[in-house]
């Protein structure tokens, strides 16, 4: 591997370094842009399901979403840095063979080579989710997959330009292999463009700044975030040990529950997670392919928070010491194992991170938030062929120690789909969506509300899958907080054909006229409920976040349903009443209140045995 000169230790002034900053920032929102606006499938065009980042000649990030994982290790081990040219371009979809750096086949990535004074000073990438890519079903990945070749073509690392000029043999096979070659085709175009426009701002940028100035530049950001994430997170941590365990739902095939283990554990300056005490890979689609730089930055992306004007690069990862992963478990799958539901797997493991911090910190945490939901909506046109909508629909995110949790959102960089734009673009009509009551853990700070989203098929005749977890299991409340309300799937409800419908789960028929109702869950809470405002519980009750029951059974909060006013004399006495039934809280709380991993292990398996 080729690699740039080291740069000295020479330090950038600020203004320098503010002015690389912003334009990193910058560049990088510009080719995100160029995705945005050229991208053909929805997934990356409305719901922005994309990322571009900046790596330095090492293959570390300088600026992106990378998330610590290694991008170009799997690329070097066919292309060395040392056979590259300019106008060479790489393309991957592998999570075996980039070793988690993406983590289901639908990712494409993306990378080229960046020369400036005949050298490799970087790389940049573009990454998003794409529409299809063959395998089981339209739409490639599936909770009922058992393997990863269900999950649609695998690329392996392929160099799709060379000097220029495209594979186009490479990239016919890849396109002849998805049920929707027109997208593939578009999308990938855009990634290509959008990775075509970063190497132009990088160049443009050592041009400016200086070769020499812009390297420095780039270490001294990393070294700064790094150093900050370090201070951070051993002044938050005290020495010991904390351990947290979540649980998923089931794994695509049975109804059986699978759970991981993490441990955070201090030993001096030695920072140390541990996965290994959890289940073993399961035979669906939920395993996630966990990397160590992947689960260092997890941590560090909480700490980030503190000063959020440093890059995140690089330096996320440098608040972990040690990962250690077992193999075979559901945190490091073995080949072949499928992938393609990971994000059930990866949403909670963000969770749990901030669940032993929560140990750590006495509960200074975000609470649990809810795995946001996909539903794939399968058509049939009158020709036989099948219309593919793939659905992501928000949910409730965990409250805060300051503040109430995030209501009805999908993902942190993601979006739904309006109603308008799916009933324009598939034979579908939304008929509700609306905030889901109840579905916000109570605290202190409420947790965010899931939705309610109901469609009903207009063409003939379908399938659907679904991939909503907290079906069972809700998220977690912290610091007295409640955990949030669960989610549930009903076909025709309200009619006598009225069924439910496992939320993990594919092939569900369906007919014209038949509606899906998908309720989401919510985030868990922060504080104790009874601490909560009275004027805040009327405030939810009035925007029918919080029913008038609740209000009375988790905040002990009584309000006047036809005068909409709080009965302040009541109010005081439930509050009291509860109080003393209830006993004092503890730090999390899911189904119960409780402690420790152990301590919920144990009501776990006894009241739902698998």
């Amino acid at each position: 591997m080729r690699r740039t000169k080291d740069p000295s230790s020479r330090s950038i002034d600020p203004i320098t370094i503010q002015l690389i900053r912003g334009s990193l920032r910058a560049a990088r929102l510009e080719c995100e842009l160029i995705i945005e606006r050229t991208a053909m499938s929805a997934f990356i065009r409305e719901k922005k399901d994309y990322t571009v980042s900046f790596l330095d000649a090492e293959g570390h990030e300088i600026i992106g979403d990378t998330m610590g994982s290694d991008i170009m290790g799997c690329v070097w081990e066919f292309y060395p840095a040392l056979t590259m040219r300019p106008g060479d371009l790489y393309w991957y979809n592998d999570p075996y063979l980039s070793k988690g750096s993406i983590t289901h086949t639908p990712d494409m990535v993306f990378i080229a080579p960046v020369f400036h004074e005949n050298e490799i000073v970087g790389y940049c990438h573009s990454f998003a989710h794409f529409w299809d890519l063959g395998g089981s079903r339209p739409g490639s990945i599936g909770p009922s997959n058992t393997e990863i070749f269900h999950d649609g073509t695998l690329v392996p690392p392929i160099k799709i330009i060379d000097n220029g000029t495209l594979n186009e043999e490479a990239y016919r096979i890849i396109l002849r292999n998805s049920r929707y070659p027109d997208l593939l085709e578009g999308d990938s175009n855009s990634l290509m463009a959008a990775t075509g426009r970063a190497q132009e701002r990088l160049t443009e940028m050592f041009d400016q700044f200086g070769h020499q100035t812009l390297l420095e530049a780039i270490g001294q950001e990393k070294r700064a975030t790094a150093a900050m994430i370090r201070t951070q997170t051993l002044a938050a941590i005290p020495e010991g040990e904390y351990k947290v365990r979540d649980y998923l739902d089931h794994g695509g095939l049975g109804k059986e529950w699978h759970s991981f283990h993490l441990s955070l554990k201090r030993e001096g300056d030695h920072i140390t997670l541990d996965s290994t005490q959890s289940d073993d890979q399961t035979t669906g689609s939920i395993n996630f392919l966990a990397s160590h730089g992947t689960l260092s930055s997890y941590f560090g992306q909480h700490f980030h928070q503190y000063d959020p004007s440093l890059l995140s690069n690089h330096g996320l990862s440098a608040g972990i010491d040690e990962v250690k992963l077992r193999q075979g478990s559901i945190l490091q799958p073995e080949w072949p194992a499928a992938l393609g539901c990971r994000a059930h797997t990866f949403t909670k493991l963000k969770g749990a991170v901030r669940a032993v911090l929560a140990q750590a910190t006495s509960g200074q945490v975000m609470a649990g938030t809810a795995v946001y939901v996909i539903a794939y909506w399968r058509m049939l046109d009158t020709n036989g062929q099948w219309i593919l909508c793939t659905d992501g629909i928000a949910v409730g995110h965990g409250a805060r120690p300051f503040s109430d949790g995030l209501d009805a959102i999908y993902q942190r960089h993601n979006e739904n789909y309006p109603g308008e734009f799916m009933e324009m673009e598939y034979p579908l009509r939304m008929e509700r969506y609306a905030i889901m009551p109840d579905s916000g853990g109570a605290g202190k700070f409420r947790g965010g509300c899931g939705v309610i989203r109901e469609v009903r098929l207009l063409a003939d005749t379908g399938t659907f899958g679904l991939r909503v977890e907290n079906n069972i299991f809700p998220t977690w409340g912290v610091s007295g907080g409640m955990g949030g309300g669960t989610s549930s799937v009903t076909i025709n409800p309200g009619t006598p054909h009225e069924a439910e419908i496992q939320g993990f789960s594919d092939d569900n028929v369906w007919k014209k006229g038949d509606l899906v109702r998908i309720c989401t869950a919510g985030g868990g809470g922060w504080g104790d409920p009874l601490d909560r405002e009275p004027d805040k519980v009327l405030d939810d009750v009035k925007d029918e976040f919080v029913s008038f029951k609740a209000a009375i059974d988790n905040y002990g909060v009584v309000i006047n349903p036809n005068s909409l006013l709080i009965d302040i004399d009541a109010t005081r006495i439930i509050r009291e009443r509860i109080r003393n039934d209830r006993g004092p809280t503890k730090l999390f709380h899911r189904i119960n209140y409780f402690d420790s991993a152990d301590e919920e292990l144990k009501f776990i398996e006894s009241t739902f045995p698998r």
